[in-house]
């Protein structure tokens, strides 16, 4: 796959087929991430690489503690984040709806109860970080989780990268038994894509790039 043409067409997956993704691909896939760029090579990327029975274990552990706790993040609500990109986030579950409609469901309900459980994905991959790095050092794991998901694309497997589960964070250190001096900081659904699901053939758009960008000693 041309890198350009990976960047493009790597997409959200949601829903994956039941087939097992062998340690030898995850291992492949995770060896392209360390490969990401980091400040003075500190490479602060921990994996915990989760399929089986102890994913199942830990999916039941996170649902049971939403039906508990029922924590949630609304960035519609309070002053979490300027307006504009609520608007953004608006703007995606509109376009999302009516994917999410025809599966009988509603938009959040889907990207919750979907979370909790990966999206059923064969593989999880839970990021950690030591507590004691500065919070710059998560540009590095951004990069390292992106090129993951690259990685991923180019094999012929899709990826979701998920946030909304580290409200359960507690949890799953717990499950996993995680040092408390990591913290958890994204997990990843990997898998190979359902093609057939609705979702997943879902492109979400993106602001006009110009608008982005301020040009400072470039000719108009």
């Amino acid at each position: 796959m041309e890198l350009c043409d990976g960047l493009r067409s790597r997409r959200t997956i949601r829903k994956f087929l039941d087939k097992k993704v062998s340690r030898e691909t995850v291992l492949e896939i995770l060896t392209d991430a360390h490969w990401a760029p980091s400040a003075s090579n500190q490479q602060p990327w921990n994996f915990y690489v989760v399929t089986g029975e102890p994913l199942t274990r830990l999916c039941s552990a996170i649902q049971t503690a939403h039906k508990e706790k029922k924590k949630a993040y609304d960035p519609s609500k309070g002053k979490t984040i300027p307006a504009r990109y609520v608007a953004r986030t608006k703007k995606f579950f509109k376009d999302l709806r009516p994917a999410i409609n025809s599966l009988g469901d509603e938009n959040r309900t889907f990207i919750e109860s979907g979370s909790f459980r990966f999206y059923d994905a064969p593989v999880v991959i839970i990021v950690a970080m030591h507590k004691n790095m500065p919070q710059s050092r998560l540009m590095d794991i951004g990069m390292a989780a992106e090129n993951l998901m690259l990685s991923a694309h180019a094999r012929g497997l899709g990826s979701c990268a998920i946030a909304l589960t580290l409200l359960y964070a507690d949890v799953i250190h717990t499950a996993l038994g995680i040092s408390d001096d990591l913290d958890t900081v994204l997990c990843i659904a990997l898998g190979y894509t359902d093609s057939d699901f609705p979702l997943n053939t879902f492109r979400s758009s993106r602001e006009n790039i110009e608008e982005l960008i301020m040009w400072v000693g470039f000719d108009v």
